[in-house]
């Protein structure tokens, strides 16, 4: 652009990623000043050609098929949204139902800990009965000594 015409110009500082920008080249694009009066043209007017300045580029003469690829573009974007959205909504019920699984086996495992404690404080209840009778007829069962003390040998 000739400097006697940038009087009507606003300077700008753009920073674009390389694959984008070899995009753009491909595409026909010579300059980034191109390139963004182009997109901000798209963005600025609502009918379906851009306004004609000295600089037109192939993409300026061609706004309609720009309309129709970001159409598509969103239709893909919205429907893989949607894609995953129901995938983490089946996900989600998917960990709700393990969960509640899990939760159930834990509550059998406790119920199954306490009866055997139970059992086994009642075992050794028992066992303690056992041990104590069975001493008592012990006592009982043995008969008086009979044995002498030494010093009453004769």
């Amino acid at each position: 652009m000739p400097s006697e015409n940038r009087s009507n110009y606003k300077k700008i500082q753009v920073w674009i990623p390389l694959p984008l920008w070899n995009e753009l080249v491909s595409m026909g694009y010579s300059s980034p000043t191109n390139a963004v009066i182009t997109a901000l043209q798209l963005l600025t007017t609502n009918s379906q050609e851009t306004p004609g300045d000295s600089q037109e580029t192939p993409m300026s003469t061609e706004p309609s098929k720009l309309k129709i690829r970001l159409e598509e573009k969103n239709a893909s974007d919205e429907i893989r949204i949607t894609e995953l959205k129901e995938n983490y909504n089946n996900r989600m019920e998917d960990f709700k139902k393990q969960m509640y699984s899990l939760d159930n086996q834990l509550r059998t495992k406790d119920d199954q800990i306490e009866k055997l404690n139970e059992n086994m404080h009642k075992q050794a209840v028992h066992i303690q009965t056992l041990i104590q009778e069975i001493s008592q007829l012990n006592v009982k069962l043995l008969p008086e000594s009979t044995k002498r003390p030494w010093y009453k040998f004769w």
